[in-house]
């Protein structure tokens, strides 16, 4: 994931208050030890679901969602200990937020095929579900996406900045995030970890932000960092016999930043088969 998503995170940490009391349009998707706080909107023959970046809940896609409009049906969530979700306590890895996912998708979506949308650590989850499981997805949207290589090659390029920034964020962080975050990276530095070269045969949009910090946050945002970053999108998009990629001159959050053009890259992936 970038982490400049968790940094945005950790900054208004001290702001939120998680709640499991449903409030108004809420709907709340049972876990067992724990409930999820998912949103809906909109009606209409296709179906997309959001999944946010690290440490965002799901009010961070509320402009793209109006962006899509009424004809679209939108279902965003936010993951466990995020927002007004519940959490059973425990870390979560990728593989325990997919289920999760997976849950979301088959309470709220009815059987439909979907459209998936992904940003950040977002984007490696909605990768890896699709992955798993195209029969459930129509298309794949990747909005500035992590991928499962990029630590590796992080590394490689600049270890010692790699480590002081996940130490610099892991001071930041409230120990359940934290947790989470080491849970990530622990699977991110294992030896098998590795872009996939293959993926199932989906339709993909894939969106990259290109802009680098004027005063650089973590390795991602520095001129070496983004270059491995679009390495990396070059290599998943690589994987996909279908689809489009755009470069955005912005930021990492590109959904905030420019709603209407994921809005209109929704549209476009959506119309094709």
């Amino acid at each position: 994931m970038s982490t400049n998503s968790i940094k945005v995170w950790a900054m208004a940490a001290l702001l939120m208050a998680a709640s499991n009391i449903a409030h108004a349009g809420e709907i709340l998707v049972d876990r067992g030890a724990y409930r999820l706080s998912a949103e809906q909107s909109g009606a209409g023959p296709v179906t997309v679901v959001f999944e946010s970046g690290f440490g965002q809940a799901k009010d961070t896609w509320k402009d793209v969602i109006a962006a899509l409009g009424p004809d679209y049906r939108s279902i965003s969530y936010s993951r466990a200990g995020l927002g007004n979700s519940g959490s059973d306590g425990k870390s979560k890895d990728i593989d325990a937020h997919l289920v999760d996912l997976g849950a979301v998708i088959s309470d709220l979506a009815g059987g439909q095929k979907v459209v998936l949308v992904g940003h950040s650590y977002g984007g490696l989850l909605a990768t890896e579900f699709a992955r798993r499981h195209p029969q459930q997805l129509q298309a794949l949207v990747l909005v500035d996406p992590a991928t499962l290589g990029q630590r590796h090659a992080f590394k490689q390029a600049d270890a010692a900045r790699v480590q002081a920034d996940d130490a610099a964020l892991l001071d930041m962080l409230p120990p359940p995030m934290a947790a989470d975050y080491r849970a990530l990276i622990t699977q991110l530095d294992a030896p098998g970890a590795r872009t996939p070269s293959a993926m199932p045969d989906l339709p993909v949009a894939l969106l990259t932000a290109t802009q680098v910090a004027a005063e650089p946050f973590v390795f991602e945002e520095t001129a070496a960092g983004k270059a491995l970053w679009k390495a990396q999108h070059a290599a998943l998009f690589s994987a996909f016999d279908r689809g489009f990629q755009r470069y955005f001159v912005s930021g990492h959050n590109i959904h905030r930043e420019n709603p209407a053009a994921v809005a209109d890259a929704i549209r476009d992936i959506a119309g094709r088969r």
